[in-house]
């Protein structure tokens, strides 16, 4: 007889020894044992779970485990994982054992295909991938569609991973592989079916667009001001003036359209119009904090100050490293440089901000920390707002 734990748990010891070398051999560097971390990981979730007893005749032939005294954790420990490394015109998967190419179109027919072809039904199939803005809609609306859990994962972890486990090479093939082995690092409420909302993206669409717009105009100005200072010749002036014109319009345009399309929504309506009666938020950084608010809809107050990247950060070792604390600057950029001036504004105007920015600068703090402890504080009340769905209120 002999005690077997599922993949999921065993990890890299779990798996037999040539699946460890074929696996080993994708990587240029190769882990010599697994981290402490790893092992801290799997002892825990092992202790969580009950050892299935199984024959080594149906452990040899990976038959599937039918005396496990739990059916349900049973369930949960059979994943079929596929890592997918997208790009702009092609998937590459990874399905532990051999590499396969996808056409990124929309419907992913051809991935669908192979899906249904290697498995009955999508319950215990994990997809792994990044989030790589436009490039990985196609899979999040296929695997949305499709009831398939999926692992979204940063960018900025997948690639601190390769470099923990010695990849010094990047194709699209080794990206594709790489997260198939961080499979094992992966927190199970992590894995979920991705949920689209068809109000959040419509909001995104349109507060990207006037970024886009907005710092084309500021580009525009920037150079006319230059030509300016160069005696640039009048007609090229006028011409880029009269586009520096065209792109302010367009600018006016984009936020009536925006606000059109919140005021046809009963939900997003009530929303706007309470984020609007705080004090220093204006119709922009309503827009902004309500697309942010409605796509991380299960937030507490340290996830959505983390999320526009107002978190602190310090780094320190020993007595000889002890840097300055800072913010992070990992969440969203858009909606943290959105809310710089109506912070100022707040200051100003809003109570409970002013008294936050005052108490500290009498602690001797610099203007810049409190005018970022008065931004953080500014996300928290709309965040509550939101939340409570109420408009704000002093008392």
């Amino acid at each position: 007889m002999l005690y077997f734990a599922s993949e999921e748990f065993s990890g890299w010891l779990g798996q037999m020894r040539p699946e460890r070398l074929s696996i080993g051999n994708q990587f240029v560097g190769q882990m010599d044992r697994p981290s402490t971390s790893l092992n801290s990981i799997r002892s825990e979730m092992a202790r969580a779970t009950s050892a299935c007893v199984v024959t080594r005749s149906s452990y040899g032939k990976g038959l599937p485990i039918t005396n496990s005294p739990n059916k349900i954790i049973r369930r949960f420990l059979m994943k079929y994982y596929i890592a997918i490394d997208v790009s702009k015109e092609v998937l590459s998967v990874f399905d532990g054992k051999k590499d396969l190419t996808f056409k990124n179109e929309r419907g992913l027919r051809a991935l669908k295909s192979y899906l249904k072809e290697k498995f009955e039904t999508f319950d215990d199939v994990v997809i792994i991938f990044e989030s790589t803005g436009p490039y990985s809609n196609y899979l999040k609306k296929f695997c949305a569609t499709n009831q398939i859990k999926t692992c979204i994962i940063n960018p900025k972890r997948s690639s601190n991973f390769a470099k923990a486990i010695g990849n010094r090479s990047k194709t699209d093939k080794i990206d594709a592989k790489t997260l198939y082995a961080f499979k094992n690092l992966i927190n199970p409420g992590d894995i979920k079916v991705p949920e689209i909302d068809k109000d959040v993206e419509v909001l995104s669409a349109y507060l990207s667009s006037y970024e886009f717009v907005l710092k084309t105009r500021i580009s525009i100005s920037n150079h006319i001001e230059a030509l300016e200072h160069n005696d640039a010749p009048k007609k090229l002036l006028s011409t880029l003036k009269q586009e520096f014109k065209r792109n302010k319009q367009l600018e006016g345009r984009l936020l009536n359209k925006t606000e059109k399309h919140i005021e046809k929504n009963k939900e997003l309506k009530e929303d706007y119009h309470n984020l609007l009666t705080i004090p220093g938020i204006g119709k922009i950084s309503a827009i902004a904090l309500l697309y942010l608010f409605k796509n991380y809809k299960d937030t507490n107050r340290s996830q959505i100050t983390a999320l526009v990247g107002l978190d602190p950060t310090r780094k320190e070792s020993g007595t000889s490293i002890s840097g300055r604390r800072k913010i992070s600057k990992n969440g969203n950029g858009t909606v943290r440089k959105i809310l710089y001036f109506p912070t100022l504004t707040a200051i100003n105007y809003n109570k409970r901000i002013k008294t936050v920015y005052e108490r500290l600068i009498n602690n001797h703090k610099s203007k810049k920390v409190a005018l970022i402890a008065a931004m953080r504080k500014l996300v928290l009340i709309a965040h509550a707002v939101y939340k409570n769905k109420v408009e704000f209120s002093i008392a």
